[in-house]
Parts: structure tokens; C-alpha cells; sequence
């Protein structure tokens, strides 16, 4: 069963589907993913670790100075990130000398279960983004039979 991170201020999903959680190694993945695609971490302050690949629905923070490091966003400072409603949800690491990857704050966050199997479905379809788009808000309200029909399954 996938797992996906939806923002909890306006339940977006902002990550990919997700398998079950790993163990995370900061050390030897210096200048390197810390997770692969479809893998996910938890820290031990809570907070939720992807991959870089595994964002969704996440955009740069304006203020240009959260991006700030070597060469890329260190691991310290402001949130970097934002949801599509404009929530502050975490930090985009990719500076050298560290790990590469993206940290959600656990209070802004939740971890929701793909039960049925239906989003993973929606999402692997050979359709435009906006129609997975509108299957999932679908699928988030509960009215997976109109899913179901419009997919045929």
C-alpha cells in the first residue's frame, strides 16, 4: 500500500506515492539523494524527509534569501518551501557537503494511506496532469464511484 504527504492546511497531496519508511543515513549520502524516488524518512524531531523527486505540488518560497548556500539551499535557515495554498511546509536541502533532499515539518503535514489503490492508478494514467488533478480532488472528497464510471474500472 503507497502513502502520500498531504499539506494540513488545505490537504493538497505534496508528494509522490510513497513506500514504507526507511531507514535515513545523512553521513554517506554527502552530495548525493538521501532517499530514492518512492522512499520517505522520519527524523527523529518527527519531521518527514523525501526525496527531492518526490515533490508535489511544493514551490520556492518567495523571499530568495530561504534559497540561500554553496550551492544550493543549505540545511539551515527559514522554510523554503511552500504548498499551493501559500503554507510554509519545509526545506529543500541540495548545498554540497550534505545529503539532498527535502524536509517536511511534521506540524504542517499529514501521512494518508492509499487504501484502494486508486491514486496510484490516477496517477500512473496516460492523461494530462490537470485530469489527474481533478480525479484526485475527486478522490480527497470521497466521490471515488465518479472516478470509478469516468475510468471505467
Amino acid at each position: 500500500m503507497k502513502r502520500f504527504v498531504v499539506c494540513k492546511t488545505c490537504g493538497a497531496r505534496v508528494s509522490g506515492l510513497l513506500d514504507s519508511p526507511v531507514a535515513l543515513d545523512f553521513i554517506t549520502k554527502a552530495e548525493q539523494e538521501l532517499l530514492s524516488g518512492g522512499e520517505y524518512g522520519n527524523g527523529d524531531n518527527g519531521n518527514v524527509y523525501i526525496s527531492t523527486s518526490d515533490k508535489h505540488h511544493l514551490s520556492y518560497h518567495q523571499d530568495q534569501n530561504r534559497l540561500i548556500g554553496c550551492c544550493g539551499p543549505s540545511p539551515y535557515g527559514l522554510p523554503n518551501l511552500v504548498c499551493i495554498c501559500k503554507s510554509e511546509i519545509g526545506r529543500e536541502v541540495t548545498d554540497c557537503c550534505t545529503a539532498h533532499y527535502v524536509m517536511l515539518y511534521k506540524e504542517r503535514i499529514a501521512i494518508r494511506e492509499d487504501n484502494t489503490g486508486l491514486l496510484e492508478k490516477v496517477v500512473s494514467l496516460p492523461v494530462a496532469e490537470d485530469l489527474k488533478s481533478q480525479y484526485e480532488i475527486l478522490i480527497n472528497f470521497g466521490e471515488i464511484e465518479i472516478v470509478l464510471n469516468a475510468l471505467k474500472m
